[in-house]
């Protein structure tokens, strides 16, 4: 039986990548998440791989090549240093809204807390494994909360999950939330043309693309606050890079509170959040 070593591939793969116009450290990436090694494991040829595994192996990599996701190779994407499983039905968790959940957290860590539009349930879920919150966790998607299900069995979590359109659950219910989190659909249908074809083909456009300009989900959640939250709450939204100022009017015509917008590690405006005023 042939056995192969890890590093060999990897390099193979590195090469590959690069002549197809990819990063070539996704070979590395691909090479530690598919076996579960790290990069010493890796560059040490500590375990070998058989053809079967050398041929799993390539296939992710012509993959990459193509523009696949390596969360969609793998099926999973880690957040918060957590895995949560991905699938077609959901959008891969980002670093950037890592940041989001830290901030909220910082923020609020009791009582009632709702993660809106959850997806993989990465939000929800790392908010109700690192705090004393009792969260919920909505998505008009029933296959995208199939996937938030099978993350939160996995990690044993206690989120309760609703199926529904942003609040409407939560309103049906009477629920009074502490604090809202909520990373819900914001680029604008006109933005196609400057995205990837990683995200473009493979992220379900149901989670991506909103009406006004990006703008209208959160304006429907901002509308219907007042049935929701509870005084001195928090809301926490992670925003377009563009859409700061847009929102902050949009909130301060509304509601008295003082609306701040945070930058992400890129250095590009991605958190917009409030004190409830009432």
């Amino acid at each position: 039986m042939a056995f192969f070593k890890p590093s060999e591939l990897t390099a193979a793969g590195r090469r590959t990548l690069t002549d197809h116009g990819q990063p070539g450290i996704g070979a590395l990436f691909l090479m530690m998440d598919l076996f579960d090694l790290s990069q010493i494991e890796v560059t040490l040829d500590k375990r070998l791989l058989s053809a079967e595994d050398a041929a799993r192996y390539e296939a992710g990599i012509n993959a990459l090549c193509h523009d696949v996701p390596l969360a969609h190779i793998t099926g999973f994407q880690e957040f918060y240093g957590r895995k949560f499983t991905v699938t077609a039905d959901t959008l891969v968790p980002r670093p950037e809204t890592e940041e989001l959940v830290q901030k909220a957290l910082s923020a609020q860590r009791g009582g009632v807390a709702a993660d809106i539009g959850t997806g993989t349930g990465c939000i929800g879920i790392t908010l109700d494994l690192e705090a004393d919150l009792t969260v919920y966790c909505t998505d008009i998607s029933g296959a995208a909360l199939d996937v938030a299900r099978t993350n939160a069995e996995a990690l044993n979590s206690t989120v309760i999950l609703r199926q529904g359109d942003l609040l409407s659950p939560l309103i049906a219910e009477g629920i009074k939330l502490d604090l809202l989190v909520s990373n819900p659909p914001y680029i604008a249908e006109s933005e196609t043309s400057f995205m990837t074809a990683s995200v473009l083909d493979y992220d379900p456009h149901l989670a991506l693309f909103a009406d006004d300009y990006g703008l209208a989900l959160y304006k429907r959640i901002i509308d219907e606050l007042p049935l929701v939250m509870t005084a001195g709450g928090y809301v926490f939204f992670e925003i377009g890079h563009a859409q700061g100022s847009a929102l902050t009017d949009y909130v301060t015509e509304r509601y008295s509170v003082t609306v701040h917008v945070e930058q992400d590690m890129n250095q590009l405006d991605r958190i917009l959040w409030f004190k409830w005023c009432e």
